[in-house]
C-alpha cells in the first residue's frame, strides 16, 4: 500500500505516503469516508442468501503470521463479525450479523452533496472496501482486496460489498462541491450486495457488478509507522540536568530492529538514544480503543524510560518532537512534548 489515511476532518483527509510524509487532500465528502479506498474479499461474488456473507480464499501479494480478519473501510472497521486468516495467505470471515443501523449513512442524502439523476428509493447502506488484517492481539498490520482481472467497466475497479437496507435502483451523480463526485449506477436489494467500485483523483464510481468479471485477492502490508507518547509529555528544567518520563511505542505494520532517537531543539538530548522495535508478538499490549473496544482488542506496544538531558542556555516554553529515524534516514516515527526550561 503507497498510502495510508491517518486523519480526517470536515474539510480534509491526511494521509501519509510510502516515505512517511503527511499529506493532505480534499475527501469525497464527510459521510462517504467509507468510499475511499478498494475492496478485499469475496468467495461468491453471486452473493446466493442476501442475508450472509462469506468471505474466503487465498491472496497473493505479502504473506501474513495468523491473525484476525474484519470488515473494513477506510478509517472504519467493522468488528461485528471476526474472520480469521491463516499463514500465510488463506482467509475466511462468514458475516452473519448484519451490521447496525445506526452506522449506516444515506446513500443520496449527503450534507454539502446534491443528487442529479433518477432513484427508486432512498437507502441506507454500509460500504466495505477491504478486508483488515489484524494480529490476535489488534495490530493492524494489512489488507486485502479483490482486484477485477478482466470483464470490469472501470479503470483499476475492485468488487466491494454494500449492506443495503432496502431494495433500490440508482442512476446519476452525488455531487460534493465544485470536484468531488460519486457516480452510481446500481441496482441494490436489501442485505449484502457485490458491487464493482473504481477510485479516481476526486471521484468515485459504484455499478452494479458486471456478468463474468473475473478476479483476484490481493494482499499488502500497512505502512510501517511509530507513534510515541511521552508520560508526562511536558519536560520542566529548573536546577536539574536530566528528566526521565515514560514513553510507550505504539506501531502500526510493523518494525524490526534499531531506530535513532533525536529531538528537533538544539541543545536536548535523549538517553537512549536509540529504540530497538521487535517482532509485535513480543510487545505489550495498549488499551483497546475506537471501533475495536466492542471486542476487547488492544494494539501491541514498547514500554521504555527516556532521560533528557538539556545542555541549551534559552529560558520559556516551547513544543518539541521526538523523532525516530529509519535505517535510510527518513521518518519512521514521532511523539510531540513540551520543553519548559525555568533556569536562574
Amino acid at each position: 500500500m503507497s498510502e495510508e489515511i491517518i486523519s480526517q476532518t470536515q474539510d480534509s483527509v491526511e494521509w501519509r505516503t510510502y516515505n512517511g510524509q503527511r499529506m493532505r487532500r480534499l475527501p469525497l465528502s464527510a459521510a462517504l469516508v467509507g468510499l475511499s479506498l478498494v475492496l478485499g474479499a469475496c468467495a461468491d461474488i453471486s452473493l446466493p442468501d442476501p442475508t450472509i456473507l462469506t468471505l474466503q480464499g487465498k491472496a497473493t501479494g505479502v504473506s501474513f503470521p495468523n491473525g484476525n480478519v474484519y470488515l473494513a473501510s477506510g478509517n472504519g472497521v467493522n468488528t461485528d463479525n471476526v474472520g480469521t486468516l491463516s499463514a500465510p495467505d488463506t482467509f475466511r470471515l462468514t458475516a452473519t450479523t448484519p451490521p447496525r443501523l445506526e452506522s449506516a449513512f444515506d446513500m443520496l442524502t449527503v450534507p454539502g452533496c446534491t443528487f442529479s439523476g433518477q432513484a427508486s428509493d432512498q437507502p441506507k447502506i454500509h460500504f466495505y472496501d477491504q478486508l483488515k488484517v489484524m494480529t490476535p492481539q489488534g495490530d493492524p498490520i494489512g489488507y486485502i482486496r479483490e482486484v477485477i482481472t478482466s470483464g470490469g467497466t472501470e479503470p483499476f475497479s475492485v468488487v466491494a460489498r454494500v449492506y443495503s437496507d432496502r431494495a433500490a435502483t440508482t442512476q446519476g451523480t452525488l455531487q460534493c462541491g465544485s470536484a468531488a463526485k460519486v457516480v452510481y449506477a446500481v441496482t441494490l436489494r436489501p442485505g449484502w450486495n457485490a458491487v464493482e467500485y473504481a477510485v479516481a483523483s476526486n471521484s468515485a464510481t459504484m455499478k452494479t457488478l458486471p456478468p463474468g468479471v473475473t478476479t483476484e485477492f490481493r494482499s499488502d502490508l500497512n505502512l510501517p509507522y511509530v507513534t510515541v507518547e511521552l508520560a508526562p509529555a511536558t519536560l520542566k528544567f529548573t536546577t536539574n540536568d536530566t528528566f526521565t518520563v515514560s514513553a510507550t511505542f505504539y506501531q502500526n505494520g510493523g518494525y524490526n530492529g534499531e531506530f535513532p532517537i533525536s529531538t528537533d531543539i538544539e541543545g536536548l538530548t535523549v538517553e537512549p538514544a536509540s529504540v530497538t522495535l521487535s517482532d509485535v508478538y513480543e510487545l505489550g499490549l495498549r488499551p483497546a480503543n475506537g471501533a475495536l473496544q466492542s471486542l476487547g482488542i488492544g494494539a501491541q506496544a514498547l514500554r521504555r524510560q527516556l532521560t533528557f538531558r538539556y545542555t541549551g542556555t534559552q529560558n520559556g516554553t516551547r513544543p518539541f518532537v521526538l523523532s525516530l529515524s529509519d535505517p535510510y534516514g527518513g521518518d519512521a516515527g514521532r511523539g510531540d512534548g513540551m520543553l519548559v526550561v525555568e533556569r536562574p
